[in-house]
């Protein structure tokens, strides 16, 4: 499973589930800003509800494609997974390959 690497930085809600804003920039420099339930973006636990923000974490993501500009520098185009979206309701974006990472089982790490 691949995961992009992002940022919670605003509680949106701190009842459980909590809800929290997270962000990333796309390979273009636009800031992505998400919004979702806790569990969607810490399946390690590590965002405890009400906790210091900014919290480092995961965004599950199906890789749909990956290209090299002439540079090399390295990007993907990836889908965000559990029905997460944008507020434009954007599920897909270009990422650069240091934000996107490759995890399984118990190996997680943001």
């Amino acid at each position: 499973m691949h995961y992009v690497r992002a940022e919670a930085v605003r509680w949106i809600d701190v009842e459980w589930p909590g809800w929290v804003e997270v962000h990333f920039r796309e390979s273009d420099g636009t800031l992505v800003a998400l919004v979702d339930k806790v569990p969607i973006f810490d399946a390690d636990g590590r965002l405890a509800l009400g906790a210091a923000l900014p919290v480092a974490v995961g965004i599950p993501c199906e890789v749909l494609e990956r290209v090299a500009d002439g540079a090399g520098n390295e990007s993907s185009l990836v889908r965000l997974g559990s029905g997460v979206e944008d507020r434009r309701g954007r599920t897909t974006f270009r990422v650069d390959a240091q934000i996107l990472t490759a995890r399984s089982g118990a190996a997680r790490q943001a």
